[in-house]
């Protein structure tokens, strides 16, 4: 077990305006009190939990979790410029509904916020954090109800005799990791008001939704195939690794969003991948299809 970090908490009551400092201590100390004068000190020990920290602005823990905000964002923009973004600005994209439009945008603009969020952290810019966080609410509904549209559309049609191999093999895991990006992100909404838990949940709904951008990155060097699709699904968790990694090397431990998260997502990913060839899988594909069919008017 990893044993927990003290900090020295000094509070200095001066003119009755409290100031707080925080510093490492090396054991648990008692609480003090020491007068001095018109002004007084007092000296409390706080225990946190492996994995949280307390950093002040511009910390070396914000910045490695804007680093990672960066990774993840430049993963997404990197994979969609092949096949999205690039001919569509070129004015060669292929005729496709509007549906599939907004679903593109709408995660381009979710990974344009990602970073800039942690950013606001790090310069401590909380309130119009607070204020685009709210404003996130609306982006991630219009990116789930996209999502189901496009997935639903590409199940039904995976169904019919001339139907596309790589949607029937691979389909339900997509869907399943669009379902966790909406799971990890309602948990960080839930705890919006702690730092350690939030931040985390954040990040692991955007390495959820990350899937379809992995794919496209790793299909550039294999092929776009099932291989290339499998791969894509299950990357995106090594930044979530990465993430533990640096947490460890301070000696933080791993914290308790991600005992559970990593290996949660993993599950999800892997195991709806080899359920999907048995009858439980084929099920859930048939649901999706007739997702489709009834969302096809939105299509």
């Amino acid at each position: 077990m990893q044993p927990n970090w003290h900090f020295l908490q000094r509070e200095y009551h001066l003119g009755g305006t409290t100031r707080i400092f925080l510093q490492p201590a090396q054991k648990k100390c008692p609480s003090v009190k020491v007068p001095l004068g018109t002004e007084a000190m007092s000296e409390t020990t706080i225990v946190t939990a492996p994995g949280s920290e307390v950093g002040s602005e511009g910390s070396p823990t914000r910045m490695r979790y804007l680093g990672l905000a960066l990774t993840v964002s430049f993963v997404a923009f990197l994979g969609f410029s092949f096949t999205y973004f690039r001919p569509a600005l070129a004015g060669e994209y292929p005729p496709v509904s509007p549906t599939v439009h907004v679903h593109g945008w709408t995660f381009f603009l979710w990974y344009l916020l990602l970073p800039l969020q942690a950013w606001l952290v790090s310069r401590r810019s909380i309130a119009l954090h607070r204020s685009l966080g709210a404003a996130s609410v609306v982006l991630a509904i219009a990116m789930t109800l996209t999502g189901l549209v496009v997935i639903g559309h590409q199940m039904e049609l995976a169904q019919g005799p001339d139907g596309s191999p790589f949607w029937r093999l691979l389909g339900p895991a997509i869907f399943v990791t669009l379902l966790l990006f909406v799971v990890f992100y309602t948990l960080a909404l839930k705890h919006r008001r702690n730092r350690d838990l939030h931040k985390r949940f954040i990040l692991l709904a955007s390495t959820g939704a990350l899937g379809a951008a992995a794919f496209r990155v790793l299909g550039q060097i294999i092929g776009m195939g099932a291989p290339a699709g499998i791969g894509g699904i299950l990357a995106p968790n090594l930044i979530i690794v990465a993430a533990i990694m640096l947490e460890v090397r301070r000696g933080g431990g791993i914290h308790p969003v991600y005992q559970w998260g990593l290996p949660a997502s993993i599950a999800v990913e892997g195991g709806v991948i080899l359920l999907t060839p048995t009858p439980v899988g084929q099920a859930l594909a048939s649901g999706l299809a007739w997702l489709g069919a009834v969302s096809a008017p939105l299509y």
